[in-house]
């Protein structure tokens, strides 16, 4: 093989090992960089949904607070019990029922 044919093998063989290692590069930065918005775009809706949850979190806290559960339960009927202060620690044993086995 002659000198000039072995520069030009060689200077062939850099240029494709050169621009296979270009495009490969390339394609990996370009599937860094779409990963990269993917983790940004999950980023934000997980900042949305907590945002949501400390929304919800707060409506709950409002609606369950004693005044508010007192309002709600006299706009659907209930009338505070006369002298109840609490409610009995033992029931009395249900009565058998016919033809029913204990």
């Amino acid at each position: 093989m002659s000198r000039r044919r072995r520069v030009l093998l060689t200077t062939v063989g850099g240029i494709l090992f050169i621009a296979a290692f270009s495009l490969l590069f390339t394609l990996l930065s370009t599937a860094a960089v779409e990963q990269g918005q993917i983790v940004q775009q999950l980023s934000e809706v997980r900042a949305a949904l907590e945002r949501e949850n400390a929304a919800m979190e707060e409506i709950i806290a409002r609606e369950s607070a004693i005044p508010r559960l007192v309002e709600r339960a006299r706009a659907l009927g209930f009338l505070p019990g006369e002298g109840a202060s609490a409610l009995p620690l033992s029931l009395p044993a249900p009565r058998p029922t016919p033809g029913m086995r204990p």
